[in-house]
């Protein structure tokens, strides 16, 4: 139950409050929740991979777990408050077989409250305008040193800062100073509006999944809403542009977390993971609507719309080095249909020491199958295997060299596709091993398909490379069939199944997945033959970046049994990449992003002074110019004559499907096997293991 109550005062620990708030939430956990919270505990507990935990520390992880996720940064909590939850969570009878959700509740209460508190603040500060920009002062932006305020003149200091750090960013975006005290004002007004608006179940959902958390990252609790909505996504029968949206308790951005393969989001080009969405604008409307501190559903409502509608978004760029960074994104909503998620190919004529080769690209964007017409046996059924089988056909007919399979930010998909797709390059055999929670170890494959390319072939991946993706990555490489090129994959090996629940469903982690050669895909995913260079950290995601994330192992290999690649050619290969690396132009300009990635990444302050900020923009701007004319220059093409022209450039390139003009990662991908065709003395050929 919720109650919204009035005080004129709200008296702190330490003395009064320096906040006054006008409206306070008082969540407490109804009966039938707390039933089906124990429900919940009982199911997970009993059916999960792991089955068994550490009942004496679990209700401590938990709350530990949630102030992890409220306040991270710890900017929210003081430390009196801490120190309470935590004597609170330690003498909480241990023996008991569930969790302390009635104290998460407590939690969530005083830190929902803090955000009003603070928000009302912020208000006053923006409508007063009386920020000196021309001081020295900074924001600290590096919170692992981090630790809760003691007083709240501390923590108010701290908001002072962060207000007047978004009021810069505006000044740096050139907004209009009324439009930057109306928006701000604005966003944190509605940052409250959201905290009212919360319901009883948006807060069993968010107490009760970082519970289901503590076992995996991937089990969760499904509520019939989200149950729903989350097979009409999995249907993609919604008009929009095909994007995963989320935020944290903390963020007041809605941040891109995926693109649907075959999305408009996707096609365009544009848009990537981390981004984060700060306005909106709809078609035939001149002015955007700032969604920043918005509830997601809202964002994602205000994102869906009728198809062949244009939505316009302004975003922050995920690798933006400060939210004064924008970009303007136009896109066109449009329905997923499977047909769109489909395996894209090109063929590419590539040059080796006087040579000409074929290089036939396959952009599979997801293993889909289409269950219904599979089951109902159409055999006009659409499937990945499928369209890539009829793809290797016709480089067959075209005399195509060699083969890459594009799986760059490939989620995933049906287990069944994974293995008949690697059965294409590999014949029958298996293609991994599933490990039960009760110790069972089940070979899987398909003992029908046959092997349609026989030529070399090489498998292109990054760190958004997931699940069926690895599965077919890692059997290329055990096999040694071909290369595997890229950077590290995600490292999701677990399986999930769905249980129903008296209310809702719990999606449970069941099982995991190995490699026909015994290891593990959990958590350190497949490292690639040859480690193309990352313009960004790639461990800030992927599996092992989440805290609860179930470990690597190994089990006993399989019985498989293994092509012979030639391996002078192998090591010729890798020696004409390690060259390149130091003298191809698009190397060298990933490879200097990166640097300055890396410049950035653990900065630890960020100046509030105008001046200071303004430089340090335009520095951006000059150095991403003439790294830019770096690479044109080397490559004999014309430079651009400052950033707006470069940035005119930018919006107006519209690259195909297949990019195989910007996509420098693809090119090297293009590279290494042209290397390898160009080197090979032998063919592929069977021997056993």
């Amino acid at each position: 139950m919720k109650k919204i109550t009035k005080n004129l005062f709200l008296l702190a620990f330490f003395g009064i409050s320096l906040f006054v708030s006008s409206e306070k939430v008082d969540f407490s956990i109804s009966e039938k929740y707390q039933d089906l919270s124990s429900e919940i505990f009982k199911n997970i507990s009993s059916h999960h991979y792991t089955r068994e935990i550490d009942k004496e520390s679990f209700n401590d992880l938990y709350i530990d777990a949630l102030l992890e996720e409220l306040d991270g940064n710890k900017n929210l909590f003081l430390s009196y408050e801490i120190k309470s939850f935590k004597r609170k969570s330690s003498n909480y009878k241990k023996n008991r077989e569930n969790f302390d959700i009635n104290l998460a509740y407590e939690i969530l209460n005083t830190y929902f409250n803090r955000v009003i508190e603070i928000s009302e603040y912020q208000i006053k500060l923006a409508k007063k305008d009386s920020f000196n920009l021309s001081i020295d002062e900074g924001i600290d932006i590096f919170y692992d040193d981090n630790e809760y305020a003691s007083t709240m003149l501390e923590l108010k200091e701290r908001w002072r800062k962060t207000t007047k750090n978004d009021f810069i960013v505006s000044v740096l975006a050139k907004d209009d100073k009324d439009e930057i005290i109306s928006n701000l004002t604005n966003r944190y007004e509605r940052r409250i509006k959201r905290v009212l608006q919360r319901k009883d179940e948006d807060i069993f959902l968010l107490a009760i999944n970082i519970m289901t958390r503590q076992f995996d990252p991937h089990s969760t609790y499904l509520s019939p809403y989200n149950a729903e909505d989350f097979e009409i996504d999995m249907s993609l029968k919604l008009g929009g542009i095909g994007a995963l949206l989320s935020n944290s308790a903390t963020e007041d951005y809605a941040i891109i977390v995926s693109l649907v393969p075959g999305g408009p989001a996707e096609k365009n080009g544009e848009l990537e993971p981390n981004d984060k969405i700060v306005k909106i604008k709809q078609q035939n409307e001149d002015i955007f609507e700032d969604v920043t501190g918005w509830r997601i559903d809202e964002v994602v409502q205000k994102v869906r719309g009728e198809p062949q509608t244009l939505v316009t978004l302004e975003i922050i760029p995920g690798d933006a080095e400060d939210n004064s960074v924008r970009k303007i994104i136009e896109i066109e909503r449009e329905i997923v249909e499977l047909e769109e998620r489909a395996a894209k190919s090109k063929i590419y004529s590539l040059n080796k020491n006087g040579s000409e080769y074929k290089i036939g690209i396959i952009d599979l964007p997801s293993f889909y199958l289409d269950f219904e017409a599979w089951q109902a046996r159409d055999p006009n059924y659409k499937s990945s295997s499928k369209d890539v089988k009829n793809i290797l056909d016709e480089f067959k007919k075209q005399s195509v060299d060699a083969v890459l399979v594009d799986l760059r930010n490939n989620s995933g998909g049906a287990l069944t596709e994974a293995n008949k797709l690697t059965g294409l390059f590999t014949s029958a055999g298996a293609t991994l091993q599933i490990k039960e929670s009760n110790g069972n170890i089940i070979p899987w494959g398909d003992a029908r398909v046959r092997q349609a390319w026989s030529k070399p072939m090489a498998v292109l991946v990054n760190r958004y490379s997931a699940s069926a993706s690895e599965i077919f990555a890692g059997a290329i490489q055990d096999y040694q069939r071909g290369l595997v090129i890229g950077q590290r994959t995600f490292g999701k090996g677990t399986v999930q199944r769905l249980d129903n629940l008296s209310e809702g469903q719990l999606k449970i982690t069941e099982s995991k997945f190995y490699r026909v050669s015994g290891d593990s895909t959990q958590s350190r995913g497949i490292d690639p033959d040859i480690v193309l260079p990352s313009t960004w950290d790639i461990e800030t995601v992927g599996e092992s970046s989440l805290p609860t994330h179930l470990p690597w192992d190994k089990i006993k290999p399989t019985r498989y049994r293994t092509f012979t690649k030639d391996s002078i050619a192998i090591e010729k290969t890798i020696v004409a990449f390690e060259e390149r690396l130091s003298t191809d132009p698009n190397l060298i300009y990933l490879k200097d992003v990166r640097s300055r990635y890396d410049q950035n990444k653990n900065k630890m302050e960020l100046s509030l002074n105008i001046d200071k900020r303004r430089y340090e923009q335009e520095e951006r701007k000059q150095w991403l110019l003439e790294v830019e004319n770096k690479r044109r220059s080397s490559l004999g093409m014309e430079i651009f004559k400052d950033y707006e022209s470069m940035d005119e450039f930018n919006d107006n390139f519209d690259p195909e499907d297949i990019d195989t003009i910007r996509d420098y990662s693809l090119l090297q991908g293009i590279e290494i096997i042209g290397d390898y065709i160009d080197s090979e003395s032998n063919f592929l050929s069977w021997r056993n293991t």
